[in-house]
């Protein structure tokens, strides 16, 4: 197999820590919320399409995305609740 050369890649820039982070409004965070919902909504109709009891293959794999997903919100609401 023939050796790749890297492509050319712009270098990560630290921060300016003069400049604070723009803190996200409350209409941003409802946004990325109402998102995560559907996300949720969909992963919950695609487990009840697979066999209930295949814990090991598919349903699991979907099971860990829809706890991942549960515990975004919840830490959404959070950071909105902390905004207010």
């Amino acid at each position: 197999m023939a050796s790749r050369t890297p492509l050319q890649q712009t270098p990560a820039m630290a921060p300016d820590p003069a400049t604070p982070a723009p803190s996200p409004s409350d209409a941003d965070l409802s946004s990325v919320t109402g998102q995560i919902d559907a996300l949720l909504t969909w992963v919950e109709e695609l487990v009840g399409t697979l066999d209930s009891a295949d814990r090991t293959g598919d349903v699991a794999g979907l099971l860990e995305v829809e706890r991942h997903l549960r515990g975004a919100r919840r830490e959404l609401d959070r950071v909105r609740r902390r905004l207010r």
